[in-house]
């Protein structure tokens, strides 16, 4: 923003009266239009973070929903991993299979952190930016829960990476698979709750 100097020499009070005048309308006159384009992009920012965020929401809904689905059958592996072991454990024969895989669809926040980073969220009301915060906090959990869930499933797998044959494993190994296992599935009826109720309150908000 330019402010020049009158062209035409000032001869009197008036003179200078109505210079400054002149130069002050035209102060105000352009910031008014600065701050009108500001809000203009402001309000663009918001409205396009709004847009991105509602639409990762509905994605992490669908993947929430996969999630539900593939936990439940994560929990029904690793149910099945106790019973093999038992029979492992009881027989000495191995009678079955032991499966140590998770599968997991995360759950994605490039919307969220992007608003954050632009700024767009100073410009939303609190009890929105704090609606979203919360539910954002509460997927990160959801995340950090799988990530952890699903290392712990794959050390189950220790004792079969020793180069022990399945048959001849020492009894104490036994009761640290057993116990591994059972482990895991507390964690896996954890994170289904924690996807339950991350899901309910996405849902809630994309109703709003």
């Amino acid at each position: 923003m330019d402010v020049h100097a009158p062209h035409e020499p000032v001869h009197s009070w008036r003179d200078f009266a109505i210079h400054l005048t002149i130069v002050t309308i035209g102060l105000f006159i352009a910031l008014s239009l600065e701050a009108f384009v500001e809000h203009l992009h402001n309000r663009h920012l918001v409205r396009e973070a709004r847009a991105n965020i509602r639409q990762e929401l509905e994605d992490n809904h669908q993947a929430a929903q996969k999630d539900l689905t593939f936990i439940q059958q994560n929990i029904e592996r690793q149910q099945a991993n106790i019973k093999a072991i038992h029979g492992l454990q009881d027989n000495k024969h191995f009678n079955g299979s032991i499966n140590n895989v998770m599968v997991f669809d995360s759950l994605e926040d490039a919307a969220w952190r992007t608003a954050r980073d632009t700024g767009a969220l100073s410009f939303m009301p609190y009890d929105e930016v704090q609606r979203y915060s919360d539910l954002y906090m509460l997927e990160n959990a959801v995340n950090q829960r799988a990530d952890t869930t699903e290392e712990n499933d794959v050390l189950c797998l220790t004792p079969f990476e020793m180069g022990v044959d399945p048959e001849h494993v020492p009894a104490q190994d036994f009761d640290h698979m057993i116990h591994d296992n059972a482990a895991v599935l507390i964690q896996l009826i954890a994170l289904k709750q924690y996807v339950q109720q991350y899901d309910d309150l996405g849902l809630k908000d994309l109703k709003k």
